[in-house]
Parts: C-alpha cells; structure tokens; sequence
C-alpha cells in the first residue's frame, strides 16, 4: 500500500489523512450538519407557535414538527458527527488505515436510511409522539424501524472505531499510550456502545408493538430503560466535545494539558 498515493497531508497541520477515512469523515460530518441545519429550521416554526401573538402551526403540525426537531437535533445530528471524530481520532492521528472501510460505508448506510426512514414517517403523519415516544403511545411501525436501523449503523461504526485502534496497535504507528484525543474518543466510543445499544433493546419490543405482534410494553420498563440512553448520550457528546477542545488548542495555539494523567482521569469519570 503506497503511501504517497493513499494519504493526503494537510499543508497547516501535517495531519496525514487516509482516503477511505477522510471520505468517511466528510460524509459522516456533512450528514451531521445537513440534519443540524434542518432541526435548526423546523426550530423557528417551534419558537414561532410558542410566541402567543403568531402562533404559526396548528396543534398537529405543532407536534409533528417538533418530533422532527427534538431526533433531527439531539440524535441524528450529535451521533453522525462523533462518528465523523472517531474516525479522525483512530485512523488521523494514530497514522493508520482504517479497519474494515466496506464495512464502514455500510454503517454510513444504515444510518442515513434510517435517519430519513424515521423522519419520513414523522411527516407522513401519526408518528408525532415527541423525541421520547413513551410507550403505549404508539408511532408509525418505520419510526421505530428507523431509529432501530440508525443505532445498529453506529454500533457497526463504533466496533470499526475499535477496530482502527487494533490495526494501528498492531503496524506500531504510534509509540506509548494513545495520544490524549484519541483517549478521549474512546471514552465516547465506550459510552456509545453502551447507549445506543440500550436505545435499540427498549425500542425492539416498541416496533413489535407498532406491528401488532405483541399486545403491549411495560411504559415503566420503558421510560427506564429509554432514559438510560437519553442521558448517557449527552455524556457521549461532552466526551467527544471535550476531546476536540484539547486537539483545537494543541493545533491553533500549540497548547497541552497541564496533566494529562488527570485530564485522562477526567475521561475516565464521565464512563464511570
């Protein structure tokens, strides 16, 4: 494998990009902010039915658009974008290939189906259940498919994360520990897996419900398990943040830590 014709070195940083996982990265990232962007706007129509003196929507539509809202912005958008930096934290910064990129793709894949799955079935009406969609009220059986399909592409996503760490272990493109970043990462990646594998159980049963081929979900069982994933998944997000905080001022300003042991630790908490 020819480095010169599979690695891109960025002229400002001297970051070495291999192709298959900048590619991943830009779609993933791109994705992220393209589902931002349309949360972003279907925010205005929420704050204008709020504001008492225009009251833009009517009841229904009130609900249905801020069902959207609530997934577009604080599940769909947060998740494709961390993606995006797992992949730069393993295959960028440790100097490597990425593991298994068909594999990769694929996960892209299912995510965006699914994203568009489960906003598709919120404008086609009966699925304005909110971001929660606590059980026994029920949502359009594509709802749940969708959200099911997005949280099994970032699981495969997470393991090929996983993976990457264990290819560049194994060519020794690094020395010691990860680098801080990296760490970082792989404190969000371990969150992740457990959040979005708890999402998709609890959701399960709710999609079989959806189809009629169980009679009901314990609403407790529900709302207990479902919060499981709804808190956890902001701490996905502030691991994430916290490790792109550290790579910004290490590049824009050639800042460290004053203790990485510490700020190592810190990571180490948000798991615990």
């Amino acid at each position: 494998m020819g480095q010169a014709t599979t690695y891109r070195t960025c002229p400002r940083s001297g970051l070495q990009f291999e192709a298959q996982a900048e590619k991943l990265m830009i779609f993933n990232a791109v994705a992220g902010v393209l589902f931002l962007a349309f949360g972003g706007l279907l925010a205005i129509g929420v704050v204008l039915t709020r504001w008492p003196a225009i009251h833009w929507l009517e009841a229904d539509t009130f609900y249905q658009v801020l069902t959207a809202h609530g997934i577009d912005m604080l599940i769909f958008w947060i998740i494709f974008f961390e993606i995006a930096v797992l992949y730069f934290a393993s295959s960028t910064l440790l100097r490597c290939r990425i593991a298994t990129p068909n594999i990769a793709w694929a996960a892209f894949a299912l995510m965006l189906i699914g994203a568009v799955m489960n906003n598709v079935a919120v404008y086609q009406g009966g699925s304005s259940v909110m971001m929660t969609s606590y059980a026994p009220m029920m949502a359009a059986p594509s709802f749940y498919a969708g959200l099911i399909l997005f949280a099994v592409g970032a699981l495969i996503a997470c393991f090929v994360f996983f993976g990457t760490l264990v290819v560049a272990k194994r060519e020794k493109t690094y020395e010691g520990s990860v680098p801080l970043v990296t760490f970082g990462a792989i404190t969000a990646a371990i969150i992740a897996v457990f959040t979005i594998a708890s999402g998709a159980i609890i959701l399960i049963p709710t999609w079989l419900m959806s189809i009629g081929w169980i009679s009901a979900v314990d609403p407790l069982m529900y709302r207990t398990i479902w919060w499981a994933f709804g808190h956890s998944s902001q701490q996905i997000n502030v691991a994430a943040r916290i490790a792109v905080w550290y790579l910004v001022a290490a590049i824009a300003f050639g800042a460290k830590p004053m203790s990485e042991r510490v700020s190592r630790g810190a990571f180490l908490l948000y798991i615990l």
